[in-house]
């Protein structure tokens, strides 16, 4: 493995300015730069370097992977888009789609800092980027009955890594693999696919996103922060055990990072959201981790798998909303400032074929709105998430 540690500090990177095995094709060509770690520095705008600029300075594939997350971080972290279709194959949906979605996250992001709605995270972290030999799963082998690979062009599978309970840009998929391949005109390399954790639903490959305007983006601003009664608050029966959020966030802060080995792990590629969270919230009813007790007949899981409550990310929202003598009980609440700590919520992606909701996610820290959750595994703010639908639950007890 080679790994390029990029040590993002205001002082070098900001200068100037306040869900699809074999040895990647053409690796040897990836193997180009050197072996190791550098530093990132930055003495000039990255930004102002034009495409002959760019070409003349012959970046290798790794440097032009490098390149593109060290620009996604400078325009997440300065609420300013950085156009980087001179790093990529603009002619292709699916990356026209990350440059559009990129200026609608910093969109949003801008306009919850300036009405101060909640946390926008305006500090950068140190990260590593580790380059793999092979896949981690069977991705190469589905896009190629699918037709989606082309080996005539460079693949390369790499993981991001950072500081740990940090959140990064969501891009950065943290801790999950991702597949780049790229490939080479003159003496430069251009993006051509780019696969982590979510893409496929958050860019697609065939409808094309647009930017909201801002009016319409202040209007849904307006309605997710707007103070709404709940009127779906319970009471706790006696003999009912009560739901502690806190201990539900120490464990997911424990987990989000690197699995319990007490639980199967279904992995990225299928999607390990909900046995993440069913985990999180069992552990806010229990007096140790993983209490077994409070398990039942529909929601259950162990060190062999789990139950459709337990790993589904819309057969678990059913099973918690159901009105029922035994088990897991709570409440919804109408917007995220009603979401307690150990609240879950779960997104729509919007223009993702409608598949319903499709990820699950959990509250860990109420002040800043920063949530765990996995595939990837990874922390996310509330001001990140974008183009979704949200709903919200919260674990109130449990009646054995």
């Amino acid at each position: 493995m080679m790994k390029y540690i990029c040590f993002l500090c205001f002082c070098l990177l900001f200068a100037g300015c306040a869900s699809e095995n074999e040895i990647p094709h053409g690796a040897e060509s990836a193997a180009d730069s050197s072996a190791g770690s550098s530093v990132m520095s930055s003495s000039s705008d990255p930004s102002e370097l034009s495409y002959q600029a760019i070409k003349t300075a012959g970046l290798t594939a790794q440097e032009t992977i490098e390149k593109f997350f060290e620009l996604q971080y400078k325009a997440y972290i300065d609420l300013d888009y950085i156009d980087m279709s001179h790093l990529m194959d603009m002619s292709i949906t699916a990356n026209q789609n990350s440059a559009v979605w990129l200026k609608t996250l910093i969109q949003r992001r801008r306009l919850l800092a300036e009405n101060h709605d909640c946390y926008v995270e305006r500090q950068a972290y140190p990260y590593t980027i580790t380059y793999d030999q092979e896949p981690e799963d069977i991705r190469m082998e589905f896009w190629k009955n699918r037709g989606i690979s082309n080996e005539d062009e460079l693949t390369i599978h790499f993981t991001i890594t950072g500081e740990k309970s940090r959140a990064y840009p969501p891009v950065f998929a943290m801790n999950a693999q991702h597949t780049m391949r790229l490939k080479q005109v003159d003496d430069f390399w251009i993006i051509t696919f780019h696969y982590f954790p979510g893409s496929v639903r958050r860019y697609g490959r065939n409808a094309k996103l647009e930017l909201p305007s801002e009016e319409k983006m202040l209007e849904e601003l307006s309605r997710e922060f707007r103070e709404i009664p709940s009127d779906n608050q319970i009471d706790i029966p006696n003999g009912a055990f009560s739901y502690h959020g806190a201990k539900a966030a120490e464990y997911a802060k424990a987990y989000c990072q690197s699995p319990n080995p007490l639980f199967y792990d279904i992995g990225d590629w299928m999607g390990n959201c909900a046995n993440f969270t069913s985990q999180c919230i069992l552990n806010g009813f229990g007096e140790g981790e993983n209490e077994p007790s409070f398990m039942t007949s529909e929601w259950y899981a162990g060190a062999g798998g789990g139950s459709p409550a337990w790993e589904n990310v819309q057969h678990f929202w059913n099973y918690a909303i159901l009105q029922k003598q035994k088990g897991l009980r709570g409440y919804l609440v109408n917007s995220i400032k009603q979401l307690k700590t150990g609240g879950l919520v779960q997104v729509h992606t919007r223009n993702s074929g409608g598949d319903g909701f499709n990820h699950s996610l959990l509250l860990v820290d109420s002040s800043t709105l920063m949530f765990a959750q996995n595939s990837p595994g990874c922390f996310v703010y509330y001001s990140d998430l974008v183009n979704v639908d949200l709903r919200f639950f919260n674990p109130a007890y449990f009646i054995k």
